[in-house]
């Protein structure tokens, strides 16, 4: 049979599917591409361009997108200020898109020194000492210059004429500073303090990782005697375990606090504020799911495998180590990402049973950097978070190739 050519419309209809998926992936990656963003951002730029740069920029602009100005132009600007020139008047040379050449000579030595400052202190990017140049060359040619001139100046060159604080100031928005203080502990703004990122990242980890292994071992073990074996009241439990994952954690949040708090009488290292008692809330989560899942699984796999297996000697558990398990290796490998990921990203539940800052997990951690307008921080959010999902990501990759039939085998029973 000739295969039918494809007609013009075809094409067209080709075309628009693409673009329509290219729209969509771009809404779903805009939120993740800008956190990436924001992690390598100072928290006083978090609301600037998608893409930005650092730069010189005037502080009495409040707006981030607009403030920005090129050296070329500030280091002309400031000597026109020096050379008495008003603000109506910069204003109408800098839009006149002229070429200016900046004026390097002064009637006092003192002006000269001062704009040798200002080039070194602008090309400079204010590194070093080149600000306070700067200031002590401008107040040696202050005592010299009328009283008129000095406050036309400082009115347009400072913020505040007391402290000489410039208006124009190198602003660093893109740097690695909050990934420098996931690792340090430090945080913007806050010479004092310090949050243990790195531990919570460790808690996280501990946690998560304790769950989904113990939760692999139980739900392969349930999920085989569900499947393979006979028993009385078998469908009535299935029936019960698919009940209970109805009803979601959080509605017996009280119930599991009460009972961490008796139980921490009785065993402190289960009781309230307690990683091991988080763990033994965990468990019994995803469990239930996790078994019909997994049990979906194992019924696909035909008993002649197992029977084979005991004829030549094996035992029932011979028979499930090394004949089964390796055969329902995509879909334990399923439960390890589900259970991982669901435990580690868990933030109601850990929030109310955790409640020394170094028992926190990172979700519960980060909320400190995004409660209140004035002590938010989202550039070390927003780092700590690309730091916290490398666990996910390495995980992810690590078992992809199992993940997809893990998915779905079980989906068809034959």
């Amino acid at each position: 049979m000739r295969k039918s050519r494809k007609t013009a419309s075809d094409y067209i209809k080709e075309v628009l599917q693409h673009i329509i998926l290219l729209f969509v992936a771009l809404i779903v990656l805009t939120p993740i591409l800008y956190l990436v963003s924001a992690g390598f951002r100072t928290n006083q730029a978090i609301f600037g361009p998608f893409i930005d740069t650092n730069s010189w920029v005037d502080d009495e602009i409040a707006d981030k997108t607009a403030n920005k100005i090129k050296k070329d132009v500030l280091f002309n600007r400031i000597i026109m200020i020096l050379d008495g020139k008003t603000s109506d008047e910069i204003s109408l040379i800098e839009d006149s898109r002229e070429k200016i050449k900046p004026n390097m000579s002064g009637k006092l030595p003192e002006l000269q020194d001062l704009k040798i400052k200002v080039k070194n202190w602008i090309y400079s990017n204010a590194s070093g000492k080149t600000r306070e140049a700067f200031i002590e060359s401008y107040k040696k040619w202050s005592e010299k210059i009328p009283v008129e001139l000095k406050e036309q100046v400082e009115f347009q060159l400072f913020k505040d004429s007391s402290t000489l604080e410039p208006r124009y100031k190198y602003e660093i928005r893109t740097s690695l500073y909050n990934f420098k203080c996931f690792f340090t502990g430090e945080v913007p703004n806050a010479k004092n303090a310090r949050f243990p990122y790195l531990k919570w990242l460790i808690n996280s980890l501990v946690i998560a990782g304790s769950v989904a292994l113990v939760q692999v071992v139980v739900t392969a073990l349930a999920s085989y005697a569900l499947s393979r074996f006979r028993f009385k009241g078998k469908k009535a439990g299935l029936m019960v375990i698919l009940t209970v994952q109805v009803f979601p954690g959080t509605m017996a949040m009280v119930a599991l606090y009460l009972l961490l708090q008796y139980l921490g009488n009785v065993v402190p290292a289960l009781g309230i504020d307690r990683k091991l008692g988080l763990i033994l809330i965990y468990l019994g989560g995803g469990i239930p799911f996790n078994i019909w899942l997994v049990k979906g699984y194992f019924d696909t796999i035909p008993k002649a495998l197992e029977e084979s297996a005991m004829i030549d000697g094996a035992t029932y558990w011979q028979a499930f180590t090394m004949i089964i398990l390796p055969l329902v290796r995509p879909i334990l490998a399923v439960i390890t990402v589900l259970s991982f990921v669901g435990q580690y990203n868990e933030f109601v539940l850990a929030m109310v049973i955790l409640t020394s800052q170094e028992n926190f997990t990172l979700p519960v951690g980060l909320r400190f950097f995004t409660s209140g307008q004035q002590d938010a921080r989202f550039g070390v959010f927003a780092a700590c978070s690309i730091m916290g999902s490398l666990p996910i990501v390495i995980l992810w990759l690590s078992l992809q190739n199992q993940i997809i039939s893990g998915l779905t085998g079980g989906s068809v029973k034959g």
